[in-house]
């Protein structure tokens, strides 16, 4: 990794660093204070599936070892005799699980990878995962929505809200530590690459063998006892009660990291109250795309096409714009190419922002223009 490298990813630790603390997402006095957070590890050791989550063997530890395993994630006191006081969340733990985080999530989405969202917390973690959802897609990565409407014990149904999984009685969407939705998803999904969920689907997807990106707050000790027990599994420590604003931010690190640590990505994070139409666009463009693919098949014709364009423009301005001696002296300047080339580059860009404006595209000059400029350099499914 270069110098340059190495100060940018510095900048963006300590960007991420400045916005963890802004929003309050860790640090002391988080909303699950000790003593409620030492009742959840008894909870464990009782053998309590609200707190276990169903996860094979999180129950056969001690309530030190317990206890243990959540202070090497979070940054806790180890001390059980520490009953007073709030929560606490190491910020640079945070870091770290956002950067795995980033990693994943890009390194997935960069190989067109299908990824499932769920959260058992959606007053305040759905806004964070619909845009996360947006991101995957705008990064190359499918957002799988199976086994819509399935009925989940004992009287909800699956429902996804922009490729977010959760679910409903039909009037109200219920926080939820069950893992049953998470099950019916995986059973109808076929192969994921990819989890990122909380409570019970990211539970779901650990005893499925599936790798999951989780939140964990102070109180879900059984993530912290999956993870020690070897699941394939990336923590986000969070405090997962604050207002679903404050994870907004959380997110834009999360791009911020991708996007450096898998080059390829050049997606934007989207403009507030843009993201609907955003993912709507997104979605319609892949649909063209796969349509203009299974037509077109091979780009030879095309690219045949283009290269006799640009030949014939070429030759046409070397007969009718330049002097003999220019001729001579031009007509094999790599440079003279590239203009060439520029010039025809942006007419192509003008006729179709002249055409569009006539049709319903969800798009504005400016992102049909990063759309077209980063095809030509061959990452499709980039919209800001």
């Amino acid at each position: 990794m270069t110098d340059h490298s190495l100060d940018r990813l510095e900048s963006i630790r300590e960007g991420a660093l400045r916005r963890i603390a802004e929003t309050h997402v860790a640090g002391r006095d988080t909303r699950h204070n000790r003593l409620a957070n030492l009742q959840a590890v008894r909870s464990v050791v009782e053998g309590d599936p609200h707190y276990t989550w169903d996860i094979r063997g999180v129950d056969r530890f001690s309530f030190e070892e317990i206890l243990e395993a959540i202070a090497a994630v979070t940054g806790c006191s180890r001390d059980p005799s520490v009953t007073s006081g709030g929560g606490y969340i190491s910020p640079a733990a945070t870091l770290r699980g956002l950067e795995a985080t980033a990693e994943a999530i890009a390194t997935a989405a960069h190989r067109r990878g299908r990824f499932l969202l769920g959260t058992g917390h959606p007053g305040s973690l759905l806004l964070f995962y619909i845009r996360l959802a947006h991101l995957i897609r705008s990064w190359g990565g499918s957002v799988l929505e199976p086994a819509l409407s399935a009925q989940v014990p004992p009287n909800l149904d699956l429902a996804y809200i922009d490729g977010v999984a959760v679910t409903t009685d039909r009037a109200s969407v219920p926080h939820s530590h069950s893992h049953d939705a998470m099950d019916q998803m995986l059973a109808h999904a076929g192969h994921v690459d990819l989890v990122v969920a909380d409570h019970g689907y990211a539970s779901g997807a650990i005893t499925a063998g599936v790798p999951v990106v989780a939140v964990m707050d102070t109180n879900d000790p059984a993530l912290a006892l999956a993870q020690r027990l070897g699941a394939n599994l990336i923590i986000i420590t969070m405090d997962d009660n604050r207002p679903p604003s404050c994870y907004l931010p959380i997110l834009e690190t999360i791009r911020e990291f991708g996007e450096h640590l898998e080059p390829g990505l050049t997606a934007l994070a989207e403009p507030p109250g843009t993201g609907a139409a955003s993912a709507l666009a997104h979605d319609r463009l892949r649909t063209a795309e796969q349509l203009v693919a299974e037509q077109i098949g091979v780009t030879q014709g095309l690219d045949d096409l283009m290269t006799g364009l640009l030949e014939g423009f070429r030759d046409q301005l070397l007969q009718t714009a330049l002097t003999p001696d220019e001729h001579d002296r031009l007509a094999s300047d790599p440079y003279l190419e590239l203009v060439v080339h520029r010039r025809l580059h942006d007419a192509l860009h003008a006729v179709v922002q002249r055409r569009l404006q006539v049709a319903e595209v969800e798009l504005d000059a400016a992102q049909i223009a990063r759309y077209l400029d980063n095809g030509a350099a061959g990452n499709r499914h980039r919209l800001p």
